[in-house]
Protein backbone atom coordinates (compact mmCIF):
# COMPACT_ATOMS: atom_id res chain seq x y z
CA UNK A 1 0.00 0.00 0.00
CA UNK A 2 2.44 2.73 -0.95
CA UNK A 3 3.13 5.86 -2.25
CA UNK A 4 6.51 6.71 -3.35
CA UNK A 5 9.06 9.00 -4.29
CA UNK A 6 11.22 7.77 -6.27
CA UNK A 7 14.76 10.07 -7.16
CA UNK A 8 17.20 9.69 -9.43
CA UNK A 9 20.25 10.81 -7.51
CA UNK A 10 22.54 11.58 -10.45
CA UNK A 11 20.22 13.78 -11.92
CA UNK A 12 18.64 15.10 -9.01
CA UNK A 13 22.72 16.15 -7.98
CA UNK A 14 23.42 17.36 -11.34
CA UNK A 15 20.80 19.89 -10.83
CA UNK A 16 21.00 20.92 -7.51
CA UNK A 17 25.22 21.50 -8.71
CA UNK A 18 23.88 23.60 -11.66
CA UNK A 19 21.99 25.98 -9.56
CA UNK A 20 24.29 26.20 -7.10
CA UNK A 21 27.14 27.41 -9.91
CA UNK A 22 24.26 29.55 -11.40
CA UNK A 23 23.76 31.91 -8.61
CA UNK A 24 27.28 31.74 -6.84
CA UNK A 25 29.06 34.77 -8.78
CA UNK A 26 31.04 37.05 -7.96
CA UNK A 27 30.00 37.89 -4.50
CA UNK A 28 27.14 35.75 -3.75
CA UNK A 29 26.31 32.04 -2.63
CA UNK A 30 22.77 29.86 -2.54
CA UNK A 31 21.44 29.22 1.08
CA UNK A 32 19.54 26.35 0.46
CA UNK A 33 15.58 26.41 1.97
CA UNK A 34 14.49 23.35 3.74
CA UNK A 35 11.09 23.93 4.74
CA UNK A 36 7.63 22.35 4.99
CA UNK A 37 7.35 18.74 3.56
CA UNK A 38 10.86 19.18 2.47
CA UNK A 39 9.77 19.70 -1.14
CA UNK A 40 8.11 16.26 -0.98
CA UNK A 41 12.14 14.57 -0.44
CA UNK A 42 11.64 15.19 3.39
CA UNK A 43 13.73 17.80 5.26
CA UNK A 44 16.45 15.55 6.59
CA UNK A 45 17.09 14.11 3.07
CA UNK A 46 17.88 17.59 1.71
CA UNK A 47 20.37 18.74 4.97
CA UNK A 48 22.10 15.44 3.95
CA UNK A 49 22.22 16.42 0.26
CA UNK A 50 23.69 19.72 1.37
CA UNK A 51 25.33 18.54 4.22
CA UNK A 52 27.20 16.00 1.40
CA UNK A 53 27.61 18.52 -1.24
CA UNK A 54 29.83 20.65 1.72
CA UNK A 55 27.05 23.37 2.56
CA UNK A 56 27.17 24.17 5.83
CA UNK A 57 24.12 26.82 5.93
CA UNK A 58 20.74 26.26 5.18
CA UNK A 59 17.45 28.14 5.97
CA UNK A 60 14.39 26.57 7.58
CA UNK A 61 10.54 28.18 7.85
CA UNK A 62 9.91 28.05 11.48
CA UNK A 63 11.87 26.87 14.75
CA UNK A 64 10.39 24.10 14.54
CA UNK A 65 11.78 22.40 11.33
CA UNK A 66 15.27 23.71 12.82
CA UNK A 67 16.00 20.47 14.91
CA UNK A 68 15.59 17.71 12.55
CA UNK A 69 17.95 19.52 10.22
CA UNK A 70 20.84 20.55 12.52
CA UNK A 71 20.59 16.86 13.38
CA UNK A 72 21.96 15.82 10.29
CA UNK A 73 25.09 18.16 10.68
CA UNK A 74 24.15 21.43 9.51
CA UNK A 75 26.11 24.08 10.94
CA UNK A 76 23.92 27.22 11.21
CA UNK A 77 20.02 27.70 10.64
CA UNK A 78 18.31 30.92 9.25
CA UNK A 79 15.25 30.90 10.25
CA UNK A 80 13.11 32.85 8.55
CA UNK A 81 9.55 32.81 10.18
CA UNK A 82 10.50 36.07 12.47
CA UNK A 83 10.31 34.81 16.10
CA UNK A 84 8.08 36.43 18.22
CA UNK A 85 8.02 36.58 22.05
CA UNK A 86 3.64 36.47 22.12
CA UNK A 87 4.49 33.03 20.83
CA UNK A 88 5.02 30.76 23.77
CA UNK A 89 5.65 27.37 22.34
CA UNK A 90 7.64 28.58 19.47
CA UNK A 91 10.48 30.11 22.55
CA UNK A 92 10.05 26.91 24.28
CA UNK A 93 11.32 24.91 20.78
CA UNK A 94 13.70 27.91 20.74
CA UNK A 95 15.24 27.26 24.38
CA UNK A 96 15.78 23.26 23.41
CA UNK A 97 18.37 24.34 20.57
CA UNK A 98 21.73 25.54 20.47
CA UNK A 99 21.48 29.31 20.09
CA UNK A 100 25.00 29.21 18.56
CA UNK A 101 23.60 26.73 15.81
CA UNK A 102 20.61 29.93 15.11
CA UNK A 103 20.34 33.24 13.05
CA UNK A 104 16.86 34.68 13.98
CA UNK A 105 14.55 36.90 11.96
CA UNK A 106 13.50 39.98 14.02
CA UNK A 107 10.29 42.05 11.68
CA UNK A 108 9.49 44.37 14.44
CA UNK A 109 10.56 47.39 16.79
CA UNK A 110 8.63 45.14 19.70
CA UNK A 111 10.67 42.51 19.37
CA UNK A 112 13.78 43.87 18.85
CA UNK A 113 14.00 44.87 22.03
CA UNK A 114 14.01 41.65 23.41
CA UNK A 115 17.15 40.03 21.86
CA UNK A 116 19.91 41.93 23.17
CA UNK A 117 23.40 40.41 21.91
CA UNK A 118 21.47 37.65 19.89
CA UNK A 119 22.91 37.25 16.37
CA UNK A 120 19.75 38.66 14.44
CA UNK A 121 18.47 39.23 10.63
CA UNK A 122 16.63 42.37 10.39
CA UNK A 123 13.66 41.66 8.00
CA UNK A 124 12.70 44.56 5.67
CA UNK A 125 9.19 45.19 4.64
CA UNK A 126 8.64 44.67 0.72
CA UNK A 127 6.01 44.68 -2.05
CA UNK A 128 5.26 41.34 -0.93
CA UNK A 129 3.20 43.14 2.42
CA UNK A 130 3.60 39.80 4.69
CA UNK A 131 5.75 41.53 8.00
CA UNK A 132 9.06 43.28 8.61
CA UNK A 133 10.43 46.47 9.62
CA UNK A 134 9.87 49.82 7.84
CA UNK A 135 12.52 51.30 5.92
CA UNK A 136 12.58 54.61 8.57
CA UNK A 137 12.97 52.06 11.32
CA UNK A 138 16.48 50.92 10.49
CA UNK A 139 17.87 53.68 12.65
CA UNK A 140 15.92 51.92 15.86
CA UNK A 141 17.26 49.02 15.18
CA UNK A 142 21.58 49.90 14.53
CA UNK A 143 22.74 49.04 17.80
CA UNK A 144 21.76 45.60 17.78
CA UNK A 145 23.91 42.38 16.60
CA UNK A 146 23.06 42.25 13.36
CA UNK A 147 24.22 39.47 11.20
CA UNK A 148 22.29 40.59 7.57
CA UNK A 149 19.36 41.62 5.45
CA UNK A 150 16.23 39.95 4.37
CA UNK A 151 13.79 40.53 1.69
CA UNK A 152 11.88 38.47 0.94
CA UNK A 153 10.54 39.76 -2.82
CA UNK A 154 7.21 39.01 -4.51
CA UNK A 155 7.52 36.15 -7.50
CA UNK A 156 5.86 38.97 -9.71
CA UNK A 157 8.04 41.70 -10.52
CA UNK A 158 6.82 44.85 -8.48
CA UNK A 159 5.62 47.86 -10.24
CA UNK A 160 8.76 49.31 -9.04
CA UNK A 161 11.12 46.73 -9.96
CA UNK A 162 13.09 44.40 -7.70
CA UNK A 163 16.55 45.74 -8.10
CA UNK A 164 15.01 49.22 -7.57
CA UNK A 165 13.07 48.16 -4.27
CA UNK A 166 16.45 46.12 -2.92
CA UNK A 167 18.88 48.94 -3.72
CA UNK A 168 16.67 51.33 -1.85
CA UNK A 169 16.59 49.03 1.17
CA UNK A 170 20.59 48.39 0.93
CA UNK A 171 21.08 51.91 0.54
CA UNK A 172 19.23 52.69 4.17
CA UNK A 173 20.70 49.88 5.70
CA UNK A 174 24.48 51.11 4.78
CA UNK A 175 23.16 54.81 6.12
CA UNK A 176 21.33 53.73 9.41
CA UNK A 177 23.24 50.35 10.30
CA UNK A 178 26.83 51.19 9.59
CA UNK A 179 28.19 48.51 12.12
CA UNK A 180 25.94 45.74 10.58
CA UNK A 181 27.67 43.04 8.65
CA UNK A 182 27.24 43.63 4.77
CA UNK A 183 24.88 40.89 3.96
CA UNK A 184 21.43 40.70 2.19
CA UNK A 185 19.42 37.18 2.09
CA UNK A 186 17.41 37.68 -0.52
CA UNK A 187 14.28 35.62 -2.22
CA UNK A 188 13.11 35.59 -5.59
CA UNK A 189 15.34 37.22 -7.56
CA UNK A 190 16.57 36.07 -10.74
CA UNK A 191 19.81 35.44 -12.41
CA UNK A 192 20.00 39.23 -14.22
CA UNK A 193 18.67 41.00 -11.52
CA UNK A 194 21.78 39.08 -9.26
CA UNK A 195 24.33 40.39 -11.47
CA UNK A 196 23.28 43.87 -11.30
CA UNK A 197 23.31 44.08 -7.96
CA UNK A 198 26.53 42.37 -7.14
CA UNK A 199 27.78 44.93 -9.70
CA UNK A 200 26.46 47.83 -7.95
CA UNK A 201 27.33 46.75 -4.35
CA UNK A 202 30.69 44.95 -4.19
CA UNK A 203 31.00 45.33 -0.75
CA UNK A 204 28.21 43.08 0.14
CA UNK A 205 27.88 39.63 0.25
CA UNK A 206 24.68 38.41 -1.63
CA UNK A 207 22.87 35.11 -0.22
CA UNK A 208 19.72 34.10 -1.89
CA UNK A 209 17.40 31.64 -0.64
CA UNK A 210 16.36 29.17 -3.14
CA UNK A 211 13.97 26.16 -2.42
CA UNK A 212 11.37 25.00 -5.41
CA UNK A 213 13.88 25.77 -8.03
CA UNK A 214 17.44 24.35 -6.41
CA UNK A 215 15.24 20.84 -5.23
CA UNK A 216 12.72 20.03 -7.60
CA UNK A 217 13.33 22.31 -10.59
CA UNK A 218 14.31 18.93 -12.61
CA UNK A 219 11.15 16.90 -12.89
CA UNK A 220 12.91 14.19 -14.68
CA UNK A 221 14.97 13.13 -11.77
CA UNK A 222 11.43 12.28 -10.42
CA UNK A 223 8.92 9.08 -10.47
CA UNK A 224 5.59 9.01 -8.54
CA UNK A 225 4.53 5.43 -8.16
CA UNK A 226 1.41 3.87 -6.61
CA UNK A 227 0.51 0.54 -5.73
CA UNK A 228 -2.34 -1.00 -7.48
CA UNK A 229 -4.02 -2.84 -4.34
CA UNK A 230 -7.59 -4.25 -6.05
CA UNK A 231 -9.15 -4.47 -9.53
CA UNK A 232 -12.68 -5.35 -9.53
CA UNK A 233 -14.14 -6.40 -13.43
CA UNK A 234 -16.84 -4.47 -15.29
CA UNK A 235 -20.30 -5.21 -12.92
CA UNK A 236 -23.20 -2.35 -12.17
CA UNK A 237 -22.82 -2.06 -8.83
CA UNK A 238 -22.92 0.35 -5.47
CA UNK A 239 -19.63 1.34 -4.26
CA UNK A 240 -17.73 3.81 -1.69
CA UNK A 241 -18.94 5.48 1.30
CA UNK A 242 -21.94 6.93 -0.40
CA UNK A 243 -22.98 3.39 -2.24
CA UNK A 244 -22.73 5.58 -5.73
CA UNK A 245 -23.02 3.29 -8.71
CA UNK A 246 -20.72 2.68 -11.54
CA UNK A 247 -21.82 0.55 -14.66
CA UNK A 248 -20.35 -2.61 -16.74
CA UNK A 249 -18.47 0.10 -18.65
CA UNK A 250 -16.18 1.05 -16.27
CA UNK A 251 -13.62 -1.12 -14.06
CA UNK A 252 -12.74 -0.33 -10.48
CA UNK A 253 -9.33 0.50 -9.47
CA UNK A 254 -8.47 0.92 -6.37
CA UNK A 255 -4.87 2.32 -5.68
CA UNK A 256 -2.95 3.48 -2.68
CA UNK A 257 -2.51 7.49 -1.96
CA UNK A 258 -5.30 9.05 -0.10
CA UNK A 259 -6.39 12.57 1.64
CA UNK A 260 -3.40 11.46 4.14
CA UNK A 261 -1.07 12.14 1.28
CA UNK A 262 -2.43 15.24 0.37
CA UNK A 263 -4.09 13.66 -2.86
CA UNK A 264 -7.12 15.70 -3.95
CA UNK A 265 -6.54 18.53 -1.41
CA UNK A 266 -5.56 21.53 -3.57
CA UNK A 267 -4.17 25.29 -2.34
CA UNK A 268 -6.05 27.82 -4.34
CA UNK A 269 -5.14 28.75 -7.62
CA UNK A 270 -3.74 32.21 -9.21
CA UNK A 271 -5.44 32.34 -12.28
CA UNK A 272 -4.72 34.97 -13.78
CA UNK A 273 -4.90 34.70 -16.81
CA UNK A 274 -8.20 34.54 -19.20
CA UNK A 275 -7.27 30.67 -20.07
CA UNK A 276 -6.82 29.58 -16.55
CA UNK A 277 -9.89 31.53 -15.14
CA UNK A 278 -11.89 29.16 -17.92
CA UNK A 279 -10.22 25.74 -16.82
CA UNK A 280 -11.50 26.53 -13.39
CA UNK A 281 -14.29 27.31 -13.90
CA UNK A 282 -14.66 23.74 -16.61
CA UNK A 283 -12.79 22.16 -13.76
CA UNK A 284 -15.90 23.63 -11.59
CA UNK A 285 -18.33 22.20 -13.60
CA UNK A 286 -17.06 18.98 -14.25
CA UNK A 287 -16.81 18.53 -10.36
CA UNK A 288 -20.61 19.98 -9.95
CA UNK A 289 -21.59 16.34 -11.59
CA UNK A 290 -19.03 14.40 -9.83
CA UNK A 291 -16.14 14.35 -12.47
CA UNK A 292 -13.04 15.06 -10.78
CA UNK A 293 -9.36 14.13 -12.46
CA UNK A 294 -7.12 12.35 -10.28
CA UNK A 295 -3.30 12.70 -10.28
CA UNK A 296 -3.15 8.85 -10.91
CA UNK A 297 -1.76 7.71 -14.76
CA UNK A 298 -3.20 4.55 -16.26
CA UNK A 299 -2.55 3.66 -19.97
CA UNK A 300 -0.87 7.02 -20.45
CA UNK A 301 -4.04 9.27 -19.24
CA UNK A 302 -5.01 10.59 -15.90
CA UNK A 303 -8.18 8.89 -14.74
CA UNK A 304 -11.43 10.14 -13.30
CA UNK A 305 -11.98 9.88 -9.49
CA UNK A 306 -14.58 7.05 -8.81
CA UNK A 307 -15.54 9.36 -5.42
CA UNK A 308 -13.39 11.55 -3.07
CA UNK A 309 -10.36 10.18 -2.11
CA UNK A 310 -9.75 7.75 1.24
CA UNK A 311 -7.67 8.60 3.72
CA UNK A 312 -4.97 5.89 2.27
CA UNK A 313 -6.39 5.05 -0.86
CA UNK A 314 -7.97 6.08 -4.22
CA UNK A 315 -11.00 4.61 -6.27
CA UNK A 316 -10.64 5.04 -10.07
CA UNK A 317 -12.90 4.98 -12.47
CA UNK A 318 -11.24 2.49 -15.82
CA UNK A 319 -13.53 2.21 -19.23
CA UNK A 320 -13.83 -0.96 -19.78
CA UNK A 321 -12.30 -1.35 -23.05
CA UNK A 322 -9.01 0.03 -21.52
CA UNK A 323 -6.45 -2.40 -20.51
CA UNK A 324 -6.48 -3.44 -16.71
CA UNK A 325 -3.08 -2.89 -14.55
CA UNK A 326 -2.25 -5.72 -12.59
CA UNK A 327 -2.84 -6.16 -8.67
CA UNK A 328 0.13 -5.73 -7.12
CA UNK A 329 2.11 -3.33 -10.29
CA UNK A 330 2.40 0.50 -9.86
CA UNK A 331 1.26 3.10 -11.98
CA UNK A 332 2.26 6.73 -11.95
CA UNK A 333 0.82 9.86 -10.43
CA UNK A 334 1.47 13.60 -11.26
CA UNK A 335 1.35 15.43 -8.19
CA UNK A 336 2.17 18.56 -6.58
CA UNK A 337 5.35 17.58 -4.59
CA UNK A 338 5.37 20.45 -2.07
CA UNK A 339 1.86 19.14 -0.15
CA UNK A 340 2.45 15.19 -1.02
CA UNK A 341 3.30 13.33 2.22
CA UNK A 342 4.81 10.18 0.23
CA UNK A 343 4.90 6.87 2.24
CA UNK A 344 8.75 6.66 1.03
CA UNK A 345 10.98 8.45 -0.16
CA UNK A 346 13.99 6.01 -2.21
CA UNK A 347 16.83 8.05 -3.46
CA UNK A 348 18.42 5.63 -6.04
Amino acid sequence: MTLSLNVDNNLWTNHIKSVLNTFSINNSEVTPVIKGNGYGIGKENLAKKAKELGIQTVAVGTVFEAKSVLEQGISQVLIMDPVKDIDELAFKELSALNPSSLLLTISCLKDAQNVGKTPIVIEGITSMSRFGLGINELNNVSNLNIKALSLHLPIQNPVKGKVSEISDWINAYKANCPSADKVVYLSHVSESELKSLTSKYPDFKFKLRIGTKLWIGDLKAFQIKSTVLEVHEPVTHNFGYRQRGITSKHRLVIVSGGTAHGIGLQAPRSNVTLKQRLVAILSGVLEAFDYSLSPFVINGKQRWFAESPHMNVSLLKLPANSASPKVGSTISAQVRMTTTNFDCVVIN
